[in-house]
């Protein structure tokens, strides 16, 4: 991979020295599934090729030095007391995993590393979690350690909840650490072993769309979405008297019955998981029909209610998911990830995915003055480390 290459050189120029180990592992985009990981429901999404790679060795003593090309930045952290780094937000990321491997008994020593990416920064696309994955596989090449890649992505996840701060659930880390080329990958959140890849179909494409609006999960947001619908979840809980730890228990009937007696807000947030989650399902069923068009009306559905219900979307995402509306070759169009800004992910003819991306962005930039990033994606295989 170029990308691996370009990394060693940069160590080498930044570091004066050669490197021996790599970790590389690639962006994601939710295909469905939006905010229902922490509530233990289903995802439906893709590993992309658009990949981080990290890339050094190990050296003597307890200080760990990582330098980013994006930013130009260099850093460095203790590998014993790993603190948060509030001016370069970055790093914390790598700190985070050598925090948390360490605190389930992994023996690692000092490193010095690079970070080379091309997964698009603040787009919705979890370029946070992507450095997450490819430092554990990087560091599980240096110090080697035994772990499957079902804890190694819960590993990540416990670093963006714990040292980062961001109460993700295990989607985004799942879906970099466990892609399969040409595949989505279908997981249930209860059971992590219960993973599925569905074939995607030689007729689809995915479309990237960037708003270039931002996108910042780690302003407490986030947070309170999650808090909302562990309070729904208890509300209901305590009235039909079921054993209900999360929204994935409750049923559609349920919530009809006692959502009126829910604050507004509450009720909407909770409607939009439970619903969603049998988009997922709806979802899986016509792509294994072979269905594409059934499975974007499913995609455009679950725009709408994070619109309306859960209240993640924002203006300029609206906006580029009703212009994708009606272009030639589309199936359907909905945001990716937290929301709040970064990208929609459309699934498109795969024959006409470079016409429907050009028509995209000269609606987009029609409408906004805004000159949006578009990304022809495909679904590729999931994390790797390597010697170098």
């Amino acid at each position: 991979m170029k990308l691996i290459d370009t990394a060693k050189s940069c160590f080498e120029k930044n570091f004066c020295a050669k490197s021996t180990a790599y970790g590389c592992a690639p962006g994601r985009v939710e295909v469905l599934g939006n905010h229902t990981d922490y509530n233990e429901g289903f995802i439906l999404s893709a590993a992309i090729d658009r990949h981080v790679v990290i890339c050094g060795r190990a050296v003597p003593g307890e200080n760990c030095v990582a330098y980013s090309a994006a930013f130009d930045k260099r850093e460095t952290f203790s590998l014993r007391a790993p603190q948060k780094n509030t001016e370069n937000f970055w790093v914390n990321y790598l700190a985070g995993v050598v925090d948390q491997l360490q605190k389930s008994g992994v023996a690692l020593g000092g490193f010095e590393a690079v970070v080379i990416s091309d997964v698009p920064l603040g787009a919705g696309v979890s370029s946070s979690a992507a450095i997450e994955v490819a430092t554990a596989y990087f560091l599980k090449k240096l110090f080697p350690f035994e772990m499957t890649t079902e804890r190694i992505a819960l590993t990540c996840q416990a670093a963006e909840n714990k040292f980062v701060g961001v109460n993700c659930g295990i989607l985004d880390q799942f879906s970099s650490a466990m892609g399969k080329q040409d595949h989505l990958i279908f997981l249930d959140c209860r059971d992590l072993s219960k993973v599925e890849h569905i074939p995607l179909g030689s007729g689809a494409a995915l479309v990237l769309a960037n708003t270039c609006a931002k996108h910042d999960l780690a302003e407490g947001t986030y947070n309170r979405l999650r808090e909302d619908c562990f309070a729904a979840a208890r509300f209901f809980a305590d009235q039909t008297g079921k054993q209900i730890s999360h929204l994935r228990d409750v049923t559609l009937k349920d919530f009809e019955k006692y959502a009126g007696e829910l604050p507004p807000d509450l009720a909407q947030r909770a409607r939009h998981v439970i619903t969603e989650n049998l988009r997922v399902l709806a979802g899986i069923a016509a792509l294994r029909r072979g269905d594409l068009a059934e499975m974007g009306v499913c995609m455009s559905a679950s725009h709408a209610s994070s619109r309306d219900d859960f209240g993640n979307s924002c203006k300029e995402l609206d906006i580029m998911t009703a212009c994708a509306a009606g272009i030639s070759g589309g199936y359907g169009c909905r945001l990716s990830g937290g929301g709040f800004g970064g990208c929609t992910i459309n699934l498109v003819q795969a024959n006409k995915a470079e016409s429907f991306a050009r028509e995209l962005k000269n609606r987009y930039e029609e409408k906004t003055g805004l000159q949006p990033e578009l990304y022809l994606c495909r679904a590729v295989d999931g994390a790797i480390g390597g010697s170098c």
